[in-house]
Formats: structure tokens, sequence, C-alpha cells
């Protein structure tokens, strides 16, 4: 999902906030999903995604909408949907179409895969799926999604499909739904000893029925939580040593490790990127030199600042405020 909803989701779970809608499943479907959110799709311009580990489906609002989306230099291009569970390495999303929003489904992950009779660890081997791998009667779904004309009929169709599964292969697990809720309680940086002693079980039992359920080991589970929580709130409060002190890393080394193996961009690069955005939105409304927006920003280096400028725009900042002043 757009990294933006995601630190949404985690900072403001129960809220509707800036332009994201948060709507609550019904009551009998709550032990399998967690809730439903639109998402405008102006704001899926070549943005991050990011998952928490938690299955999601995902619907654009028409249904000759398109979205590609890229991890490892691979580009996966999706209609009408797509169906995700795991984050790796930096992921993409680039959206073409003439739709208003995304509809977001964020189901139980202890539930989700025995709902639908899927294998958990075949579906985390991938970041993205077509929604054919879930839904097998997905288009016939799709069709009558696309009949709706508002987004809560959709929702309500979607909610229908999973009470007629349900009647089938009704399959929850309670004591795992409580141990993800646990590990997310704390936020990823309880041990796995306190884990198994909250939940009353060994770990062996743990670890088998966890994985079959989730698809990765609660040790990874907690690990991808820990690192969410401590990217989200470095993006607002910026106080690294803190952040990671708070977030029960041993010291900065490891999170910037873990940075680097959920985001597949160095810790120093992110830095300069987040720092070279907030000079471009400077530029905009400054006549400062070049040289003093980077020492505002804190950006010491000016090669590695134009290259970065370059990648992120395709321009020059001296191009972009040229042409900037020729339109004034």
């Amino acid at each position: 999902m757009p990294v933006s909803l995601l630190e949404h989701i985690i900072s403001h779970p129960f809220a509707s906030l800036e332009g994201i809608r948060t709507m609550t499943p019904a009551k009998d479907l709550q032990e399998y999903v967690d809730s439903f959110f639109i998402f405008p799709c102006c704001n899926l311009s070549d943005s991050l995604v990011y998952n928490d580990g938690t299955p999601m489906l995902a619907f654009l609002s028409e249904a000759e909408d398109e979205v590609e989306l890229e991890y490892n230099e691979a580009t996966s291009r999706f209609k009408s949907g797509w169906f995700s569970t795991r984050s790796f390495e930096k992921m993409a999303v680039r959206f073409s179409g003439r739709g208003t929003y995304l509809l977001i489904v964020r189901f139980k992950p202890a539930s989700f895969y025995r709902l639908f009779g899927l294998d958990a660890k075949k579906l985390n081997t991938r970041p993205f799926w077509n929604l054919q791998s879930v839904f097998h009667e997905s288009d016939a779904l799709l069709e009558e999604m696309q009949q709706c004309e508002k987004v809560g009929e959709k929702i309500g169709l979607l909610e229908n499909c999973i009470r007629n599964i349900l009647s089938v292969n009704e399959k929850s697990n309670k004591l795992l739904d409580e141990a993800i809720r646990y590990i997310r309680l704390h936020k990823g940086t309880l041990s796995i000893d306190e884990l198994k002693s909250h939940l009353g079980v060994n770990y062996k039992w743990l670890e088998r029925n966890f994985s079959e359920a989730v698809g990765m080991t609660p040790k990874c589970y907690s690990s991808l939580q820990r690192f969410i929580h401590a990217y989200t709130a470095f993006r607002v409060q910026k106080d690294l040593v803190r952040i990671t002190a708070d977030s029960g890393y041993s010291d900065t080394n490891h999170f910037i490790k873990d940075f680097k193996k959920y985001t597949g961009q160095t810790f120093l690069e992110y830095l300069n990127d987040v720092r070279t955005m907030h000079l471009y939105e400077d530029l905009q409304n400054s006549d400062e030199t070049i040289t003093v927006l980077m020492e505002k920003n804190g950006l010491s280096n000016y090669k590695i600042f134009m290259r970065t400028f370059k990648k992120l725009y395709g321009s020059t900042p001296q191009k972009m405020r040229s042409n900037r002043i020729r339109h004034v």
C-alpha cells in the first residue's frame, strides 16, 4: 500500500484523515477483516509502497484503470486491482486511469490464508499478485463492483463475497490473532519468549502455526513491525538516536541495516532524497542562492546534491528556477 496510507494506519488506526476514509467492517466479519480504506488516486504518482505483513486487496475505482508496481527493477502491471501481503525491498506504484480512489481491504493475517484456502508461504515469496490468485471468481466480482455507483455498495459486495466463503470454509484462529495483536501493541519490541509466555504456548507450536498461518516466523513479523514504527516515527521526529532506542534497537547501526534491508535504499540516500525534496519546495518560493538553500537543508556535497536532484526531478535546480522566473 502507499507508504503515506501505512503511516496513517499506524498513527490514526481508526480515523479518517487527510482525504483518507476509514470504514469498519460488518460486525460478523471483524474476526477476518481489519478495515476498509478509501485512498485518493491523486496520491499515487511514483509513490513508495509498503506492507506491514497484513494481507491486502486493492481495487481501483474504474474497470480500465491500471497500476504499475515496481519491485527490484522489475515492473508488473495490474488492471482493476491486486493482492499484496509482505514487504520486500523498495517498491513503487504508478497509477494510470481516470479513477478517483483506491479501495483497500486489510485482513487479519492469522485468518486470511485459511479462510481462502491459500498457501501463506508461497504468497509471501512475491510482493504482488493478481486478484485471480485470491478470488477464483474475481472477474465476476469485479464486473459486479463496476455496476456500483458508490464505494459503500462495493464494500457491501465484498462483505457478501467473504460471507459466502465463510459459509464453506470458516476457519479462524483466535490464539494467533492475539499473537499478532500483542506484537503490534508492543510495536515489535517484545521478545519471542515474552510472546509465548503471554499466549501460554511453547516455542515449537508458536513457530510452526504462526509461519503456516502468516507466511513468516513470529520473529520476522516482529522485526518488520519494529522497523515500520521506527521508520514512521523518524519521518516525523528526525531524532535517530532517540527513535532507535525507543524502538528497541541495540544501536543506530542496527536500524540503518534494517533500513537498507526493508527499503532497498541506504539511510544516507534516503536523507539526501528528503533534504533535496525540501530544497525543491524552498526553490519554488525563495530567491536565495542554491548554496544558501543547500546549507538550510543540511546538504553539504554539491555533486551528490545535483545527482539526487536530477534523479528526482529530471533537471537541475538552476534550470527549474529560470523556468519559474520566465513564467512569472
